[in-house]
């Protein structure tokens, strides 16, 4: 499965603007960030109705109406920063954000990992390979 998201987050400034960022992502792994400054008025998502998210049109959509919106304000917008992240940035953050889904996901399937195998998102598949591999 390869699962692909792209999260847009905003939230207003004190000196009036809002600052608007972007990250994509696959298998849960940020690929890149971008940030923009908007002095434009962006959509409230809670003005969001019934009647925008029911019905059958794809074109009649809550999505489409907010992305659309979105995509203009970040076209008219100040970018601030936008990078890729690296395979070295990920890897410093899997012991604390992957390990504990690694834990119970061994719980689970019942078998024994061991975490000094592995210190990063690499290690851990060539550890995790090996792993299946010998249990086959």
């Amino acid at each position: 499965m390869n699962e692909s998201s792209i999260t847009i987050s905003w939230e207003k400034n004190d000196d009036g603007g809002t600052d608007i960022s972007v990250s994509g992502a696959e298998e849960r792994q940020t690929h890149f960030r971008e940030a923009f400054l908007s002095v434009d008025r962006l959509p409230k998502v809670h003005d969001i109705t019934e009647r925008e998210t029911s019905g059958e049109s794809a074109g009649n959509s809550a999505t489409v109406a907010l992305l659309s919106s979105l995509i203009g304000i970040i076209r008219k917008s100040n970018k601030m920063n936008g990078r890729m992240v690296t395979e070295q940035e990920r890897n410093m953050k899997f012991p604390l954000t992957d390990l504990i889904s690694i834990r119970r996901f061994a719980q689970i399937v019942g078998i024994d990992i061991d975490e000094r195998k592995f210190r990063n998102v690499r290690e851990f598949r060539e550890y995790f390979g090996k792993l299946i591999r010998e249990k086959k």
